[in-house]
């Protein structure tokens, strides 16, 4: 039996835990196919015991385990390990990969795309061989599972050469906000997938895996952490801000066009009667935007990211995925102290939905958010990209000592 992997929330009622932590592990060059399996075993097997409570210096003593749970993600480079039995999915394929930053930093993400690098970001740190979502209620057992992760690899490290099979090589943490709202002050995440249509968008079908009919059941997870510029949003005006996203600001009212004053123009009815936001109970018909033919409101970023939601979800011209965001907030030595933004972590059941949404014409392609594409544009550089991945989660299937296990084993 093969099934989805623990920490893709897509059935009904199921919500993602508040914290976060997605941890990327570069393999030794000197590796080869058993070395990472043995790692991967260890690694695998330690974190079932962590979710259980149970730490390997603690024996005896449990700890609350905050409900955790891992995903381990392959990278394109995974099947590049010598002796692999398997060779790359056609879903990690070169065509399906972001680019890599300039070495003197910046760059676009994709061609045709409205997403740059950072200015500072020279090496992509998302492009390594696995990575691990970490899930779970509490920050503490998000940041013990990176470090007790941390100790197992270090513990296994070569008395001689000091080199360890697996090495992390970066880690980004987020968090859910109660509020339903991004840092830009809107509701976030109204227009995701309904629940009973997630697992049909999520799940690589046998058509969708062709050759590669072993990632049948699995998904693949498409990471993207991505910076907000405030300060660029901050000095827009509440109306310019509602245009870019297609939403009213404060009931989360999908706008249907502008008046002769150019000013936006909600939805009637919305939000009903006893509510006050559309997240509210008997707002579910103004979730999805409606159909518009006002060239403004059709330019704004839930159009723009949204073309075909009417259309059957598990088609894949459909182009939806299901995302699962995670805001994140860091202090930093320059002014203002501080940097914040999304981590975008979204499930497929192939990278080209998410890739053709962000390149088609139309869609976002050439857009950084929303509006009017080029320079110049309210939203031209609105969001920079810090790290960015494509993943195969191999499915799990019984017995085997963890997804993807074929592949060395």
């Amino acid at each position: 039996m093969s099934t989805l992997q623990t920490g893709i929330y897509h059935a009904p009622g199921r919500r993602p835990p508040a914290h976060f932590a997605l941890v990327f592990l570069r393999a030794d060059p000197a590796a080869d196919a058993p070395a990472v399996d043995g790692a991967l075993r260890a690694v695998t097997a330690m974190l079932r015991e962590l979710a259980e409570g149970r730490v390997a210096e603690l024996p005896g003593h449990p700890v609350a385990s905050g409900d955790l749970e891992f995903l381990l993600g392959f990278g394109p480079k995974a099947f590049d390990i010598p002796g692999a039995k398997v060779p790359c999915p056609a879903g990690l394929g070169p065509r399906l990969r972001f680019r890599s930053p300039r070495p003197t930093g910046g760059g676009p993400l994709l061609v045709g795309g409205g997403l740059p690098y950072a200015p500072d970001i020279m090496r992509n740190d998302a492009t390594e061989e696995f990575c691990l979502q970490f899930t779970a209620h509490t920050q503490l057992a998000v940041s013990r599972a990176v470090v007790e992760l941390w100790k197992l690899l270090r513990d296994g490290r070569d008395p001689g050469t000091r080199a360890a099979v697996l090495e992390i090589s970066g880690v980004h943490t987020g968090f859910q906000r109660e509020d339903g709202r991004s840092w830009i002050g809107f509701h976030d995440g109204v227009s995701n997938l309904r629940s009973q249509d997630r697992e049909g968008v999520v799940a690589i079908g046998e058509a969708d895996a062709g050759e590669d009919g072993w990632t049948v059941g699995g998904t693949y997870l498409v990471f993207l952490r991505l910076a907000v510029d405030l300060d660029q949003w901050h000095i827009l005006p509440r109306a310019a801000q509602e245009l870019l996203v297609g939403r009213d600001k404060l009931t989360g009212a999908p706008l249907t066009g502008v008046d002769a004053a150019g000013r936006p123009v909600p939805a009637a009815g919305c939000p009903v009667a006893g509510t006050t936001e559309v997240t509210q109970r008997g707002n579910e018909e103004f979730l999805q935007p409606p159909p518009t033919a006002d060239p403004v409101v059709a330019a704004s970023h839930v159009h723009r990211a949204n073309l075909t939601g009417a259309a059957d979800p598990g088609q894949p011209g459909s182009l939806r995925v299901f995302r699962q965001g995670y805001e994140f907030f860091e202090p930093v030595p320059l002014a203002p102290g501080f940097r914040l933004g999304l981590n975008f972590v979204s499930f497929q059941d192939g990278p080209d939905r998410l890739l053709r949404v962000l390149t088609q014409r139309g869609w976002l392609g050439g857009v950084n958010f929303g509006g009017t594409a080029g320079p110049g544009a309210p939203a031209d550089r609105l969001l920079t990209v810090r790290a960015g991945g494509t993943y195969l989660a191999p499915p799990v299937r019984d017995a085997a000592p963890y997804p993807g296990a074929e592949v060395f084993g």
